[in-house]
């Protein structure tokens, strides 16, 4: 474990001639990974990170209990809900988690076996058993389009709102935030301080 790390930034991406005979050595690499960032306090993940979260977690695997408090994903698509459902119970630390939408093109190849409809659902009914108590600040960056629109952006924006009890604030960067300000603002939210914030360019 590298104890002096504060920062760790996993932008990465690997090709084997064989993809699916190399999954093994990829989830590997990744369970080895998360061990060594365990105690870093701002942790930036790439899609590669995300896409094998969720095929661990489908396997069953779970990351070890983190140190994060700030902590930096790429746009989350369908198919990613299992990785978040195994990122966030082991992220009880956080204060910050920023979302970059600028990744939501991203394909997800080795998870498009799996339905949408069905990890979407999983996602929205999953009990992840803990409260978030730090969790203060959630930025979604590069955001553009209407939010009623999102399939992928509502479900994360109603839970968020729901669930951390100390959220003081809620921010999303986009470019025209109209169509989307009354129906963000009327979702149920835990922590009676949280504010949402339209950052608009």
């Amino acid at each position: 474990m590298w104890l002096h790390l504060s920062q760790a930034v996993l932008r990465l991406n690997f090709a084997f001639d064989d993809a699916e005979g190399n999954l093994e050595k990829e989830c590997i690499y990744l369970k080895e990974l998360l061990h060594g960032i365990a105690n870093v306090e701002n942790l930036e993940l790439g899609p590669w990170c995300i896409e094998f979260l969720s095929v661990l977690e489908l396997k069953g695997w779970q990351p070890p209990p983190s140190s994060w408090k700030l902590s930096e994903l790429p746009a989350l698509q369908q198919l990613d809900f299992p990785g978040l459902c195994s990122f966030l119970p082991c992220s009880l630390d956080l204060e910050t988690l920023v979302i970059d939408w600028w990744y939501n093109e991203e394909e997800r190849d080795l998870l498009s076996r799996y339905t949408n409809e069905d990890e979407q659902r999983r996602f929205e009914t999953r009990n992840f058993n803990c409260l978030f108590p730090h969790l203060k600040t959630i930025e979604i960056i590069n955001f553009h389009g209407p939010l009623s629109e999102n399939k992928l952006l509502l479900p994360l924006v109603k839970y968020f709102l729901k669930h951390p009890t100390v959220l003081e604030k809620f921010v999303i960067d986009v470019l025209d935030y109209f169509e989307m300000a009354q129906e963000l603002l009327s979702f149920p939210r835990s922590s009676p301080h949280a504010s949402v914030v339209f950052s608009y360019r």
